[in-house]
């Protein structure tokens, strides 16, 4: 007690003195609400990945959309790259004349170090090798690369882009999302994977009715980062709305999502993207975060 005293004592003559953070009254978890109403009303706007992200971990996307957190810049260049060559092979280009143009940007690109920035550019060799095999031997027609889209139900507007847009030989199209990261979902989360029913509800809506295609038959991720397989990519294929048990859940889920995102309650979610945080230290449920109150 005689040393919380103490301290208590010398807090009051640092807060009296006009010491930044010595008053209680600035302590983060004293300091009252800015508000308690929802962030918005009216139209709300939705992308598929922010719907993913936001199904993983609320509080996650709210840091990211609102103050701009994220991981850093490097971690998304050779993402960008893979998904600027897979343009170009779509448009008749070859192996060699990918990594022609390849190693005419590669030089702008900041990996941080001579060695790591061979090494991710020996990593896009590999990813266009396997997403160069995959397309291969793909049956379905392409229709269009890196798609826009805009659709609306009831006040959600849903917009963003596809990677690739295909028809089925039955007439439906598949989505197609390349994957260039480490990880993977599972089987069962793929069943309801957020960003995936995003599309496929896109399609039902109408996003690329003057394709002709108003029926989803599924959507694809196609993984051909480290989390493809050593031999090639991993196809992870998502069933068509029609013929999952509920084909009313993603669009059930995109407006939970929409009402979700106006707040005020943003909720922390343990998920196996957490090691790779970049709000791990605001985090109440990471360790790295452990000071901050619930």
């Amino acid at each position: 007690m005689t040393v919380r005293r103490a301290a208590a004592a010398q807090l009051a003559r640092l807060a009296s003195a006009g010491v930044n953070g010595a008053s209680p009254s600035k302590w983060y978890a004293l300091t009252r609400w800015t508000g308690g109403g929802p962030l918005g009303d009216g139209e709300v706007r939705v992308s598929p990945s922010q719907v993913d992200r936001f199904v993983t971990c609320g509080l996650r996307w709210l840091l990211e959309a609102a103050v701009g957190a994220s991981q850093p810049l490097a971690a998304g260049h050779l993402g960008t790259v893979i998904h600027a060559a897979a343009a170009l092979v779509a448009e008749g280009a070859d192996s060699a004349d990918v990594a022609s143009r390849i190693d005419e940007i590669w030089h702008q690109l900041d990996f941080g170090s001579p060695w790591y920035s061979a090494k991710q550019r020996l990593g896009a060799d590999q990813m266009v090798a396997r997403f160069l095999e995959w397309q291969r031997d793909n049956p379905r027609e392409l229709l269009a690369v890196e798609r826009r889209l805009r659709v609306r139900v009831d006040n959600v507007v849903i917009s963003g882009q596809v990677d690739r847009l295909e028809r089925a030989q039955d007439g439906s199209a598949v989505v197609v999302d390349l994957k260039t990261g480490s990880s993977k979902p599972t089987a069962a989360d793929l069943e309801r994977n957020p960003q995936l029913g995003v599309y496929q509800l896109a399609v039902m809506l109408g996003a690329f009715v003057e394709f002709g295609l108003t029926e989803p038959g599924g959507a694809e991720l196609v993984q051909i980062g480290k989390a493809g397989g050593a031999k090639g990519a991993i196809v992870q294929s998502q069933r068509a709305l029609a013929a999952d048990p509920d084909p009313g859940w993603a669009q059930a889920m995109v407006k939970e999502v929409a009402a979700a995102m106006a707040g005020p309650t943003f909720t922390a979610t343990v998920n196996d993207k957490c090691r790779m945080c970049p709000i791990a230290t605001c985090c109440p449920v990471d360790p790295r975060g452990g000071q901050v109150t619930p």
